[in-house]
């Protein structure tokens, strides 16, 4: 899973350059769901729009 995560957040950095944790964590490693099959990672951009990048597990 630490690659996958790896891999969602370069993703968000390749797409919007500079990210965040979301709400109140303090840790991009804590904003991670899994839901079903999909990891989803959440996090701000810098004009605090929050955006998510999902990956299937198989």
């Amino acid at each position: 899973m630490n690659e996958l995560k790896k891999k969602m957040i370069a993703e968000a950095r390749r797409q919007h350059r500079v990210i965040y944790p979301c709400a109140s964590h303090q840790s991009l490693d804590d904003c991670f769901t899994v839901e079903r099959n999909s990891v989803i990672f959440w996090f701000n951009t810098e004009d605090q729009s929050t955006h998510l990048v999902v990956e299937k597990l198989y």
